[in-house]
């Protein structure tokens, strides 16, 4: 788990230092996957952990975002967690929009995913690879 504070007011457009936080944690979701032996995992991983820290950054609360990694064999498991109880909506976008793509490139990657009931954690599961064998957490 990990956990990052929010330089920026909510409600206040993102400022510099929240704007590298998501390549930050695309890092360490990096280290920790190839740590595990999730090579072939790294990417849509981190894909999904960037745009869910980013809309957790850019729509959540007051408080900071927490990230959570979890394995069972199947499926690697991401959490993010912010302190906002306003549920994210996954959106219709169209070819010229510039954002509300994140929670459909997460469906797509994603075996399952959704939301928990107070509205503050999205969580999503990515099918491990048959050919990967990963240190069960």
């Amino acid at each position: 788990m990990v956990s990052i504070e929010r330089s920026t007011p909510a409600g206040q457009p993102i400022g510099d230092a929240d704007l590298r936080r998501p390549a930050q944690l695309r890092r360490i979701n990096c280290a920790l996957l190839k740590l595990w032996g999730l090579n072939p995992c790294v990417d849509d991983a981190g894909l999904v952990v960037t745009e869910l820290a980013t809309n957790a950054l850019q729509h959540g609360g007051e408080q900071g975002v927490t990230v959570t990694w979890c394995l069972d064999g199947v499926h690697l498991t991401i959490q993010v967690r912010d302190s906002s109880p306003v549920r994210p909506v996954l959106r219709a976008v169209d070819d010229d929009s510039e954002g509300g793509r994140g929670l459909c490139i997460v469906e797509a990657l994603a075996s399952e995913w959704g939301i928990s009931e107070d509205g503050t954690t999205v969580h999503c599961a990515l099918a491990l690879p048959s050919r990967v064998s990963a240190v069960t957490v």
